[in-house]
């Protein structure tokens, strides 16, 4: 079953992760950002951005909201005196800037925003609803009617 946004393209995961990863780029020029699983050795500070929840309801008829959480990693400069300090700046830049996300001429807005800090690193996690809309089904149409009349005479 195909799901198209309602009044907007076609929408996937895919489309907001990579809308976060050029954020990201554009607010943190320095930073190495991450959408795939990295190896070891991995340059600092980094992002990595992956999805770590997603839903979908069910509103009426056709109609549906998509959920989708993602999970912002960041990863300061190991070594620097102010490991927190720089996370804390990074969250607060983090919840100003990924409220709105542009991707591909069309704008998604956040519908949450979270944060834990733990071992130096901060996870950042951002969520994102977006409606949907099940395509009507095809029904086939009527080729030929043919109609025939009889005069009955009892």
């Amino acid at each position: 079953m195909k799901l198209y946004p309602a009044s907007i393209g076609v929408v996937n995961v895919e489309e907001i992760k990579q809308g976060i990863a050029k954020r990201l780029k554009e607010l943190f020029p320095a930073a190495s950002v991450y959408t795939e699983q990295v190896e070891q050795g991995f340059t600092k500070p980094a992002f990595f951005v992956r999805q770590t929840e997603g839903a979908q309801k069910h509103v009426m008829n056709r109609r549906y909201i998509r959920t989708g959480t993602f999970d912002i990693a960041y990863f300061p400069v190991p070594g620097s005196s102010q490991l927190i300090r720089d996370c804390e700046t990074v969250r607060d830049t983090l919840y100003e800037r990924l409220e709105l996300i542009p991707w591909e001429g069309h704008t998604y807005r956040s519908s949450g925003m979270r944060y834990t800090l733990a071992d130096n690193v901060l996870h950042f996690y951002v969520s994102f609803e977006v409606h949907v809309m099940r395509p009507k089904e095809a029904v086939p149409t009527m080729r030929n009617l043919v109609q025939e009349e009889h005069i009955r005479h009892d």
